[in-house]
């Protein structure tokens, strides 16, 4: 996911710049590095995107998503296993090293936070790691049984999550009907574009969801020392209850104050889970991650070049007279005369 960049055909044209060394790896290197933004739960459109749009003249997002939805492989169930398989796209994707920024809302800050060390264990350095919302379950409970119907309930809900960011119903989902009777709304709602694998969509969506729910009842994060941004919202009720099979921590810090990470920021906004994404308060959001995002220091300027010494001539044979008040130039007066 990323933001439209200016066509080049719009761009002005540079000005020449004859004395000025081109571009080359100084400069990439203070150019920002992309926020990675996971998707979790939700089927598409991204979670990330309202805060990617936010973002978009200072910082580049991509997004990544959860293994299994678009039917190309067998959903995870671990949530390492699901941060290993993203961790090829991020390198990819950012070539050159870190330091990398990670993010993601409810269980997609989860799968941030593991790909982060997934990233550390290699030595590469993390700027930060944002958890939007991101509860932590409860220790001791069951792993949630599967159940498909509750699972294309969740998800046609989760799925108007986006409607309620953008300030217009457009998944053309009606929840006052029985969801039972829009297989074919709910299939296109989650992104499916082929008439024939309407069902197969919905079916490799509702494997990708039970998957996810049970690898978030099961995990427990390890300790680091990745400096990790928590956002909640003031109001921790969920009026939906997503994901309902699971108990997730109510605590100020969501959990993540007994995972045993050094550094641990938490910033509250006003609204919910459901509303942080939407205006006003997406704004409140973006205005914490910008305060927390990696910003290279622009390199040194060079020192120019030392021009050599005049040769020594002959002393002038002419007479000096030294300047007085009367010849000084306008001015050139003595300091402090007006």
């Amino acid at each position: 996911m990323k933001p439209t960049d200016m066509p080049v055909a719009t761009r002005p044209a540079p000005r020449p710049a004859p004395r000025r060394a081109p571009a080359g790896a100084a400069a990439r290197s203070r150019r920002p590095p992309p926020l990675f933004l996971v998707g979790g739960l939700e089927g598409p459109p991204h979670p990330g995107l309202p805060l990617a749009g936010a973002l978009s003249v200072s910082t580049v997002c991509r997004g990544l998503d959860l293994p299994g939805r678009d039917g190309a492989r067998a959903p995870l169930g671990d949530v390492r296993a699901m941060a290993v398989h993203l961790l090829p796209s991020v390198l990819l994707d950012q070539p050159g090293g870190g330091p990398y920024q990670l993010g993601g809302y409810g269980f997609g800050g989860v799968v941030a936070y593991e790909l982060g060390r997934l990233l550390r264990g290699l030595g590469q350095p993390v700027a930060r790691v944002f958890l939007f919302d991101a509860a932590l379950p409860l220790p001791g409970q069951a792993s949630p049984a599967d159940n498909p119907k509750l699972a294309v309930r969740e998800l046609a809900r989760m799925r108007h999550l986006a409607c309620v960011w953008q300030g217009a119903c457009r998944c053309g989902v009606d929840h006052g009907v029985p969801l039972s009777t829009q297989g074919v709304a709910i299939a296109r709602a989650l992104g499916a574009t082929d008439p024939d694998r309407y069902e197969d969509h919905l079916l490799d969506a509702v494997d990708t969801y039970s998957a996810a729910v049970r690898a978030y009842a099961a995990y427990r994060p390890p300790p680091s020392d990745l400096p990790v941004v928590l956002v909640r919202p003031a109001n921790p009720a969920n009026p939906w209850g997503q994901p309902s099979q699971l108990r997730l921590s109510t605590s100020p810090c969501l959990g993540w104050e007994n995972a045993g990470i050094a550094d641990l920021t938490t910033a509250v906004i006003p609204g919910d889970h459901i509303t942080m994404f939407a205006n006003p308060y997406l704004w409140d959001v973006a205005t914490i991650v910008q305060r927390f995002l990696f910003n290279p220091q622009p390199a040194p300027r060079p020192a120019p070049a030392s021009r050599p010494a005049p040769a020594l001539g002959p002393a002038p044979t002419g007479r000096v007279r030294a300047a007085g008040p009367d010849r000084q130039r306008p001015g050139v007066g003595h300091a402090g005369r007006r």
